[in-house]
C-alpha cells in the first residue's frame, strides 16, 4: 500500500492563502496617497469698516500630502479698489460637518499692492463647500485676515475667521484625504 504525502500540496495552499490575505505593507492599506484638498474661484461682497460694500474676486488652491505637509497659491483682487493679494498657502485644514465640508488655509503674502495686507504679512481664510445635501446652503468664502504674532490663530489649525460671506459666481471643492486616495 502506497501513501502519499499532503505536505507539498499543503504548503503551496498556504503560501498562496498568506500572498493574497496580508498586503506586502501594512501601512499601504491605510495611509492614501494624497492628504486633503480645497480649491475653488469666484466673487463675493465685503462690507469694509469704513461701511462701503467692496466686490472681491478670489481663486484658490491647496493641496496637504499624506504627512499633512500643504502647498498652494490664493489670489484676492478687490475690485472696487483695484488693489490685488497673491498668497503662498502653507496650512490647509478640513473638516465634514452634516451638510457642508469646512476648509481653513493660511499663509503668506508674496506680492500685494493693498496695505491692509503687505508682503510677508501672514494670513487667514476659510471656504466651504455646501451643500452636501440638497439644502439651501451654498458656497462660502472669507476675506483674508492678518495674522498678528502673540494674538489670536497663528495658522490654520488654530482658528477661524468668523466673517463667512455667500460665494458669487463661483464654486468651491474641498475633498478630505480619504476622498483624495
Amino acid at each position: 500500500m502506497k501513501r502519499r504525502s499532503i505536505f507539498p500540496p499543503l504548503v503551496i495552499l498556504i503560501f498562496i492563502l498568506v500572498a493574497v490575505l496580508v498586503p506586502t505593507s501594512p501601512l499601504a492599506a491605510t495611509v492614501p496617497e494624497h492628504g486633503s484638498s480645497a480649491s475653488g474661484a469666484g466673487l463675493f461682497r465685503f462690507r469694509n469698516p469704513t461701511g462701503q460694500t467692496e466686490l472681491w474676486s478670489f481663486s484658490f488652491e491647496a493641496i496637504a500630502n499624506k504627512n499633512g505637509q500643504t502647498r498652494g497659491r490664493a489670489q484676492f483682487e478687490n475690485l472696487t479698489a483695484q488693489t490685488q493679494v497673491d498668497v503662498r498657502i502653507n496650512c490647509l485644514s478640513v473638516a465634514f460637518g452634516i451638510n457642508t465640508a469646512f476648509a481653513v488655509m493660511s499663509g503668506k503674502v508674496l506680492h500685494s499692492d493693498d496695505p491692509d495686507l503687505p508682503k510677508l504679512q501672514n494670513v487667514i481664510f476659510a471656504a466651504s463647500d455646501g451643500p452636501v445635501l440638497p439644502t439651501s446652503s451654498a458656497d462660502t468664502i472669507t476675506p483674508l485676515f492678518p495674522l498678528f504674532p502673540f494674538a489670536g490663530p497663528q495658522n490654520c489649525h488654530e482658528g477661524q475667521p468668523l466673517t463667512i460671506l455667500p460665494v458669487e459666481d463661483g464654486d468651491i471643492q474641498i475633498q478630505s484625504s480619504a476622498q483624495t486616495g
